[in-house]
């Protein structure tokens, strides 16, 4: 494939994301699903230069600000000349010279990259790639002097890790079968069954996948379901399943005894869910759509309820840099109602004595410690819990703490990880405020 061909189709890719709400994975699919002619490394390789754009999405967008239509084939001709430094002649070549394709270069193109001036100082939002409303929100997150350095951390790629499902396999037999497919493989830092990919990608029909003997999970992920201390002798609640990753990792945990309920407003994420469990050789899930019957009948129910809620995903903007392309202020005000709906239900679930786990891969204080305190405020008879792993038999053996004040708090650049946060409170033996 001509490398003008491969810009061509980025820029489509990035018109297709930008003129609709579909995820940008989900558009690469697609694509691709409609395209098997294009192999796994030129497939790879239009993956990788269209998430290099969204690592550079402010300052692109600046520089493509008068833009009104096209708005893919603008952002790939300022990347190539700001980014890749082409020059003007060696892009109007590659049109001209190598352009299989009839994708025009038009006397507009030409004073475009003209226009694109590289020595131009870029205000400090631009140069660390977040949106500018995004800033005081950041600032209360991170103090002044970690923010570069955690912002710089969220524009890298991130890492691959998987979770080794201990039901059917453990770490030593995956560890050795990703060697022998030629993947180079260590330890997550934290998360006792973690397993990090240092050198590739990993495709979901990799026989370790496929067989249930590893499950792909971020490594702050995992560490969430540590917050839970599951035993098997518990009933637990996962209130937003989705596709059943932490519902996978707490039936490990609970050696596949007790009872996991995985709940989901979204019946297709959870039929996606029912397909992993059986994988993995998990027995000891049921899986539910969320409606206000069920609720009803179950309330008081559960040892435990994992709520790890729909937020912002400011923490994950390593393994998604489109999604900051997408976030706006009102996305954040909406998800904070969503949060405490959700958190009311889901102490309606909690027996007494039993424990509430809040989750989010947001770095937002507003999405996470400012939902913990709302929430005690308005149900006292919860009682913050303060996370301590080494109570809980794991304790990582880095110098590094993983919680602060109580909760457990993970960042890029000082965990390696994506952003994440859990806090637990305990249900006290007395009234249940309904």
């Amino acid at each position: 494939m001509h490398l003008i061909d491969r810009i061509r189709i980025v820029a489509e890719l990035l018109d297709t994301f930008f003129h609709s709400l579909t995820p940008f994975d989900i558009v690469l699919y697609g694509f691709f699903r409609k395209n098997k002619w294009i192999g796994a490394r030129e497939r790879r390789g239009i993956a990788e230069f269209s998430y290099a754009i969204f690592r550079n999405f402010e300052m692109l967008k600046l520089r493509t600000e008068r833009i009104t239509t096209n708005y893919g084939k603008y952002f790939v001709l300022a990347y190539l000349k700001l980014l890749e430094k082409m020059s003007d002649q060696k892009i109007v070549d590659l049109f001209y010279k190598n352009d299989t394709s009839n994708w025009k270069f038009s006397d507009f193109d030409a004073r475009f990259l003209k226009s694109l001036d590289t020595s131009l100082d870029l205000p400090l939002h631009v140069r660390l790639n977040y949106p500018l409303w995004l800033e005081p929100y950041l600032l209360r997150a991170f103090s002044p002097e970690h923010l570069e350095n955690e912002m710089l951390a969220m524009n890298q790629p991130s890492s691959v890790d998987l979770r080794v499902n201990i039901l059917k396999s453990d770490k030593d037999t995956v560890r050795k079968k990703l060697q022998d497919d030629g993947f180079q493989v260590e330890d997550t830092k934290f998360a006792p069954e973690g397993l990090r990919i240092l050198n590739a990608r990993i495709g979901r029909n990799n026989p370790v996948l496929q067989s249930g003997f590893a499950e792909i999970q971020a490594e702050g992920s995992q560490l969430i379901v540590k917050v839970c201390n599951a035993s098997p002798q518990d009933l637990v609640v996962d209130l937003c399943a989705g596709a059943g990753g932490k519902t996978l990792a707490l039936a490990a945990d609970m050696q596949n005894k007790g009872r996991i309920m995985a709940l989901d407003t979204n019946v297709i994420r959870l039929s996606k869910a029912k397909i992993r469990l059986r994988r993995a050789n998990v027995n000891n899930v049921y899986c539910q759509e969320i409606t206000n019957k069920w609720i009803k009948r179950h309330a008081e129910c559960a040892d435990i309820v994992l709520v790890d809620a729909p937020c912002s995903g400011t923490g994950t903007w390593r393994r998604n840099p489109e999604m900051r392309s997408r976030l706006c202020e009102n996305d954040v005000r909406e998800l904070i109602e969503l949060q405490q709906k959700i958190l009311e239900t889901a102490q309606y679930l909690v027996k007494k004595g039993g424990k509430l786990v809040y989750a989010t891969c947001s770095v937002l204080v507003e999405e996470n410690e400012d939902q913990v305190k709302t929430f005690l405020e308005k149900f006292s008879f919860f009682q913050k819990k303060d996370i301590d792993f080494t109570a809980i038999g794991f304790h990582n053996g880095n110098e590094v703490p993983l919680c602060t004040n109580g909760y457990l708090r993970l960042f890029p650049a000082a965990h390696g990880t994506d952003g994440f946060f859990a806090a637990f409170a305990g249900k006290k033996g007395f009234g249940s405020g309904l």
